[in-house]
């Protein structure tokens, strides 16, 4: 899950805007000038053609617009990611204003560039969201365009099972431990209504340009039906598509990088005391409709529950209106390069869940940070591997470290499989790493099966591993891991050392490209992905409400009008289920838990 960037990753000049200013106030003072001196025609006429072709050539084009097609979490915009500032950057004061806001100055997108005030609703977009052509009432008043909200953290890819309820083959008796009674909930106290605006101060008002000229402002094309985004690349095949797999062969040699390690343990988290070595987190940036609980209230709602041989952090009751409750927990450690196995006798699954199992780095604003994504879906979505680095520790892997001849075939799941291994995440527009092998697993075929999920990650590599617990390796068991072993598990893969050997300035700072990180294990639901995505997975007419006569699926990056987690949303009205209309709870109380046996992290 993706966090939202507290660090601002460029500082740039709004050269656009300076450009248009400058032009405008000339103009202006020859006008004034030609009165007073009374000078020659021909020459007023020379001066205005030489200022408009100064303007025309040195002006910035207006950024395309590009749609918001993926999770979205806070992130700086910026037009080259390979450089530290930008023309749309946000410097000074204006990085402290929240997406959708302007001072008098600046106005910020909901993409997160900045534009000059003047330049909001005049008519021409210059955000890549067209944010900034949006909202407009016929004048280009800045901050005219209400607050959104921008998410933080949390995992930046994930993916479910379908609509479909099947019964997994984990033991009855796991089933069992999820019957205790919800009981009560209280409102939900997190403000989910998005960061506010504010302007500095300190920082005195520029003269007021010059009045833009009357344009048309550019219509949005419509919105799919049952959808309330007009983005059609949000919308580019079913959410349960991939691509089939690529032809392999036997025989390569040097398929993946080794570690030459034999690892013992450091820390592990089982039995009755498994929650007593995490953190409850109670924030969500992910616009979902749901209320983290303290460590008290998810003992208290057996939201989460220990046992001798597993614990269960679940589903929860509903928490007011249009909320259900849920955990997020962290580990109170944290580590710099380790192997961590967790044996998962079920996984979460189904229509309106986004589990998620990651890492994040607590001292690093993300992405600079750091975060991996071991394992996260939604909906009916397959599980992938992903990776979400900034722009001051850029990473792009060389795809022929994981397509080499003879050895197993990675490809790119982001981007509908079409991505460039670019670790840099700036939401929506750059979304991380995802080499992952194919076919990808839901979470319904996960929770089939008790299954070893692992990760590696070393100063050359990060491996993930997904192994049936029947098949788990011998020194595993033994509690001296040699994951150089594993390769037949292995179903994600990171070579960035090797990425920089290939291709110098790829990836830098491979040894430290995440800062020491901790686990993550939560639950979310709907949210910018499952919600954004229900119109195009099969849990559309199959669970909740009819699609479109009853609701919509709304993207809250772009909700066209529609509440964000609100009374039309599908997946919302699902999940929360007030009227008992959609046997929300028993189907969630079925499907919608993590069963886990044990977490384990070791280090050389």
């Amino acid at each position: 899950m993706g966090t939202g960037a507290e660090d601002v990753e460029a500082r740039g000049l709004l050269t656009h805007e300076v450009t248009r200013s400058v032009a405008c106030t000339t103009s202006m003072q020859l006008e004034r000038s030609w009165w007073r001196k009374k000078v020659p025609a021909f020459m007023l006429v020379l001066g205005i053609i030489g200022l408009m072709s100064h303007n025309v050539l040195t002006r910035t084009p207006p950024v395309p617009v590009v749609s918001d097609a993926t999770v979205t979490t806070e992130g700086e915009l910026i037009t080259t990611y390979d450089a530290d500032t930008g023309p749309f950057a946000c410097a000074g004061a204006s990085a402290g204003l929240a997406p959708g806001t302007g001072d008098g100055t600046t106005w910020r997108c909901i993409g997160g560039a900045c534009i000059g005030a003047a330049q909001k609703c005049d008519g021409i977009p210059q955000c890549r969201d067209s944010s900034d052509e949006q909202a407009c009432s016929g004048s280009a008043s800045a901050g005219n365009m209400p607050s959104v909200g921008v998410p933080a953290t949390g995992s930046s890819s994930g993916v479910a099972p379908t609509g479909s309820s099947s019964s997994s083959s984990s033991s009855s008796s796991s089933n069992s431990n999820l019957g205790g009674a919800w009981g009560s909930s209280t409102g939900n106290t997190n403000d989910y209504g998005g960061m506010s605006a504010g302007s500095n101060p300190a920082v005195a008002p520029p003269p007021a340009p010059a009045p833009a000229p009357v344009l048309p402002v550019p219509t949005p094309g419509p919105a799919p039906p049952g959808s309330s985004s007009s983005n059609s690349i949000s919308f580019p095949k079913a959410s349960s598509y991939q691509p089939p797999p690529p032809p392999e062969s036997s025989g390569g040699t040097n398929c993946f990088e080794k570690a030459g390690v034999t690892y013992a343990e450091a820390w592990r988290a089982q039995g009755t005391g498994f929650w007593d070595k995490f953190d409850y987190m109670t924030n969500d940036e992910n616009f979902m409709p749901i209320q983290y609980l303290t460590r008290e209230a998810a003992q208290e709602k057996q939201v989460t529950v220990a046992y001798e041989d597993r614990a269960i952090l679940r589903a929860g009751p509903r928490a007011g209106h249009l909320k259900r409750t849920s955990a997020k927990v962290v580990t109170k450690q944290k580590w710099t390069y380790f192997l961590m196995a967790a044996k998962l006798n079920h996984v979460p699954w189904g229509c309106g869940t986004w589990p998620a199992f990651w890492t994040r780095s607590p001292d690093v604003a993300w992405p600079n940070g750091g975060e991996l994504d071991i394992l996260e879906y939604a909906n009916e979505i397959a599980s992938r591997s992903s990776l979400h680095v900034g722009v001051a520790n850029k990473c792009t892997l060389d795809q022929s470290e994981f397509r080499k001849p003879g050895c197993p075939q990675f490809i790119e799941a982001e981007f509908n499989y079409t991505g460039d291994s670019n670790c840099v995440t700036h939401y929506p527009e750059a979304i991380g790493c995802a080499p992952n092998h194919l076919p990808l697993m839901t979470g319904e075929e996960m929770a089939a099966q008790p299954i070893i999920m692992a990760a590696e990650w070393t100063k050359d590599f990060i491996k993930i591993f997904r192994i049936p617990a029947a098949q788990a390796p011998p020194d595993l068991e033994a509690g001296t891991p040699t994951p150089d072993q594993w390769d037949q598990f292995i179903v994600a893969y990171y070579p960035f050392a090797a990425s920089e050997r290939n291709n110098p300035g790829s990836c830098p700072n491979s040894a430290n490209l995440l800062k020491a990180q901790q686990l993550v294990l939560q639950l979310g639901f709907c949210g910018d992905w499952g919600a954004k995505v229900w119109l195009n997975s099969t849990c559309a007419n199959n669970k909740g409400p009819a699609l479109p006569s009853e609701c919509v699926a709304v993207d809250p990056h772009n909700p066209m009008g529609e509440q964000i987690a609100g009374p039309r949303d599908c997946c919302t009205r699902f999940i929360t289920d007030e009227q008992n209309q959609y046997g929300a709870d028993e189907y969630l109380r079925q499907n919608a838990y993590f069963d886990v046996a044990w977490i384990k992290v070791f280090q050389r």
